[in-house]
């Protein structure tokens, strides 16, 4: 059973493109690997900007300081 866990960085996806970017990934795993379609599991998760980092400094403290240059 594929399990599938995708991160993105905030501002997430709507509803709808998370969606079919589930659909998206389900196809590509069953028609290029195989894989039944009902055993995949496609996990997304929204990730804030201060939990991700750079050299560092965190998402939110470099947009900040680009936003202030």
């Amino acid at each position: 059973m594929p399990i599938v866990n995708i991160k993105l960085a905030k501002p997430a996806l709507d509803k709808e493109q998370k969606a079919q970017l589930m659909a998206d990934i389900t196809e590509l795993l069953s028609t290029k690997y195989n894989k039944s379609k009902e055993r995949v599991v496609v996990m997304i998760e929204d990730i804030e900007n201060y939990d991700i980092g750079f050299g560092g400094q965190s998402v939110e403290a470099i947009k900040a300081k680009a936003n202030n240059e």
